[in-house]
């Protein structure tokens, strides 16, 4: 994994990114929004820790940890309290690579996603930018498609295949790290050389 950093000690916190190459790009054109629910899903528990144990582990360390899949990539912002990097690390590892995969959490987000599609289709904003990008990249190109998916392909999407897209997508390889604040490069490499998948 690539590693891009600035050091600044002004105040005591870390912040870094995990971004991980692809998102919408890989999505499959019949099940568009399969990245969009595999960053959400990241974040509802792991294999270890149920939702609440997840949140309450993070609140702990008075950290933030958020996932979101772009067009080109999803991506893990992080802050936290520079004393608290490690264990903070540790819990991105944990939610990384060792998803929950719970399919009643699944069920939930699916049918948060549909109520989101729902606003943007009254949304005259959100409307215009469909519009101009099925005009700029033409009906077929994924770049097209709206991150959400449809109605239709949110519904269809499994567990399976979000299992599948974690699968063939997320590795070190596609993946770069950017991080700021009060940390040294040696830290960072060391906290860094047990990540492997």
């Amino acid at each position: 994994m690539r590693v891009f950093g600035i050091q600044n000690n002004e105040v005591p916190l870390v912040q870094f990114e995990i971004v991980i190459d692809g998102g919408l790009l890989l999505d499959d054109k019949s099940k568009v929004g399969v990245a969009n629910l595999v960053a959400r899903m990241m974040t509802q528990g792991t294999a270890r820790k149920t939702p609440a144990e997840l949140e309450d582990a993070i609140q702990q360390l008075g950290a933030s940890i958020n996932v979101s899949a772009t067009t080109e990539d999803i991506r893990v912002g992080v802050t936290t309290l520079a004393k608290n990097y490690e264990a903070t690390l540790e819990l991105v590892q944990e939610i990384m690579l060792e998803p929950r995969w719970d399919a009643k959490e699944l069920d939930l987000l699916k049918k948060s996603v549909v109520s989101q599609i729902r606003q943007q289709e009254a949304n005259p904003n959100a409307i215009a930018q469909n519009k101009f990008n099925e005009l700029i990249y033409g009906k077929e190109n994924i770049r097209s498609r709206i991150m959400l998916g449809t109605i239709d392909s949110v519904g269809a999407i499994t567990l399976d295949d979000l299992k599948a897209f974690y699968a063939k997508n997320f590795s070190p390889k596609a993946a770069r790290m950017n991080i700021v604040g009060a940390i040294g490069q040696q830290k960072v490499a060391t906290s860094l050389a047990g990540l492997s998948k």
